[in-house]
C-alpha cells in the first residue's frame, strides 16, 4: 500500500466497525483481508464525493489513509452517523511498516498515470463518483447494498447521463496549474476543472461533448496548450 507524505492515518475500531463502515463507504468491506487494501470514497446524501481514501483491515478495526486537508471533514461526516454504533475513531501518528510513503509529487504522478482522481478539499462534494471514473476503477461496488448516497449513485449508473468525463492531459508549457482551477472555452464558458496536476501532466474533469480539439483557456484568459488530451 502506497501513500504520500500529505496523507493522514485514521483508525476506526470497535465491535461495530465493520457494520458501520459498510453502510458509509462506496466499496465493500468484505473484500478486505489481512493482506490487502481497497480504495473507496464517502459521499453525501446527494451522491457527491466528500473524499477518496485507502482502507486496510487491522486488528480490531480498520486503517484509513486520506489527504490531510480532508481528514477532519471526513471524520466529521462519519461522526454524524456513528452515534448508534460502538466504534472509536482517532488519528494515528505511527505508520504500518508495510506502507510505503512517497513524496507528494511522486504520489500525484502515480495517481495521474493510473487515472485515480483523488480530489482535494476544494473539490469535495462537487462531483459524483461516475464523473471521477470511480465506477471504472473499482472504487464503487454496486452489489454491496446501501451506503450514504447509494440510491442517487445507482440511479446514475443504470439510467443517468453524465455531465462530466475524466480526461488525462499533458501541456506544452511549464504552466503551474493547481487542483480546482477552471478551464474555459473561447467564449468564456466553463468546460472543465483541474483535478490533479504534477509536472505538466494531470487529470481534468471535462464537460461531456466538449470538442477535444478546441482551444482552451484559464480563467485569467491565458491559452492552455495541450500536448495531449484523452478521455479515460
Amino acid at each position: 500500500m502506497n501513500i504520500s507524505s500529505n496523507h493522514s492515518i485514521i483508525l476506526i475500531k470497535g465491535k461495530d466497525s465493520d457494520e458501520f463502515l459498510q453502510g458509509q463507504i462506496t466499496n465493500d468491506i468484505s473484500l478486505l483481508s489481512d493482506n490487502n487494501f481497497i480504495e473507496s470514497a464517502v459521499c453525501n446524501v446527494q451522491g457527491r464525493v466528500i473524499a477518496f481514501f485507502m482502507i486496510k483491515k487491522i486488528e480490531d478495526g480498520f486503517l484509513i489513509a486520506i489527504l490531510d486537508s480532508l481528514s477532519h471533514k471526513f471524520l466529521s461526516h462519519l461522526e454524524k452517523y456513528s452515534v448508534f454504533f460502538k466504534v472509536k475513531m482517532s488519528f494515528s501518528k505511527s505508520v504500518d511498516r508495510r506502507i510505503k510513503i512517497m513524496n507528494f509529487e511522486a504520489w500525484n504522478e502515480y495517481c495521474i498515470e493510473n487515472g485515480k482522481a483523488e480530489i482535494s478539499v476544494d473539490l469535495s462534494e462537487k462531483y459524483t463518483p461516475h464523473e471521477l471514473n470511480y465506477h471504472k476503477n473499482n472504487i464503487v461496488n454496486f452489489e454491496k447494498g446501501c451506503f450514504t448516497g447509494q440510491e442517487v449513485i445507482a440511479r446514475m449508473h443504470y439510467r443517468g447521463k453524465l455531465k462530466f468525463a475524466l480526461a488525462r492531459f499533458e501541456i506544452e508549457s511549464n504552466e503551474l496549474l493547481k487542483p480546482s482551477q477552471i478551464i474555459q472555452d473561447s467564449s468564456g464558458r466553463k468546460v472543465g476543472q483541474i483535478i490533479i496536476y504534477s509536472n505538466k501532466m494531470g487529470l481534468i474533469s471535462l464537460k461531456n461533448k466538449s470538442n477535444l480539439k478546441n482551444i482552451f483557456f484559464l480563467e485569467e484568459g491565458r491559452e492552455l496548450a495541450f500536448k495531449s488530451l484523452d478521455i479515460i
